[in-house]
């Protein structure tokens, strides 16, 4: 169908309903339901993905999925959400709160992850450097908290996203909804510790002018969404998604020429090597936290400073 989101207003729905749609097509690989391909309810923020108790009188996004799609996201969900709230080396969760402690417990103990295979909570990640100093040897040991495959991350990434766009293109008169053109570039995931790293202060300035067609808040805080669309009218969009305070994944979607001109304009992440062998090269970058106040990245009509 064709794309159809130039609604100029911007509407405030009620925080606590849910969003239901009847579609007739799957939102995520486009094929229409019917006696071969049965709908099953899906839960846009998953029900297991944020803290238990936390979707209680919110508001989310429920919409037919075939059963394929459904359960590919609902793997997806499983480890990442887990990882997501592990806290970190420093021992400090995202926040302080009793429902985010109690389900990092419970799914560090019955979610595994794909990297590992071991339950989350047996998933830290020991790295060995060795090298010669040319006079001496040296080896340094490091103990990394559980990882998340980042290609695994994009992936949920993108289910959220299609859904998201669905809605955003919803007409209830066909029950049907849109699929973005294009491409879909993931431009980052970045951990807490790293909001402010310099791609992603290029993006938040690059897309603050961007129109504004969803911004969301759910789950307590621990689900976050927001999609813009190009200021010059292009179709280009920019989306983000932030995943139980821990984790914001983000990037483009729509004209491919577009976006890979704008990629252009990215700042490299410099790092630096500390670790080369013939089958892998090992770089550190120091992390850059990002203050409260210059943090715009979910605000749907900026006012964080423009000096970033």
């Amino acid at each position: 169908m064709p794309i159809d989101d130039a609604t100029p207003d911007v509407h405030q729905l009620p925080p606590d309903r849910a969003i239901l749609l009847r579609n007739e097509t799957c939102p995520y690989c486009s094929r229409p339901f019917g006696p071969l391909l049965k709908a099953t309810k899906e839960h846009v923020i998953g029900r297991r993905f944020v803290p238990k108790g936390t979707l209680a009188g919110q508001w989310n996004l429920i919409l037919n999925a075939c059963i394929s799609c459904n359960h590919d996201k609902s793997g997806l969900e499983d480890d990442i959400s887990a990882i997501a709230m592990i806290h970190g080396l420093s021992g400090q969760y995202a926040i302080d709160d009793d429902r985010l402690h109690a389900e990092t417990k419970r799914k560090a103990g019955g979610s595994r992850s794909r990297q590992t295979g071991k339950l989350v909570g047996d998933s830290q990640e020991a790295i060995e450097l060795k090298g010669d100093l040319g006079f001496a040897g040296f080896a340094v040991n490091f103990t990394a908290p559980p990882q998340a495959d980042h290609m695994r991350m994009y992936r949920l990434a993108h289910y959220h996203f299609r859904a998201f766009f669905y809605w955003m293109t919803f007409q209830k008169e066909s029950n049907l909804g849109g699929f973005a053109p294009g491409l879909f570039s993931p431009l980052a995931v970045v951990p807490r510790s790293d909001w402010g790293a310099a791609r992603v202060r290029w993006f938040m300035r690059l897309v603050r002018d961007w129109r504004l067609r969803i911004q969301g808040v759910g789950a307590d805080g621990f689900f976050r969404v927001i999609i813009r669309r190009h200021s010059a009218d292009e179709q280009v969009w920019a989306w983000a998604v932030e995943w139980n305070r821990s984790f914001r994944v983000m990037g483009f979607a729509g004209n491919r020429d577009v976006i890979e001109g704008l990629l252009t304009q990215a700042p490299e992440q410099r790092a630096i090597s500390v670790h080369r062998t013939e089958k892998e090269i090992i770089r550190l970058r120091a992390e850059e936290p990002l203050p409260l106040d210059q943090d715009d990245l979910f605000v749907p009509f900026s006012t964080a400073a423009d000096d970033m």
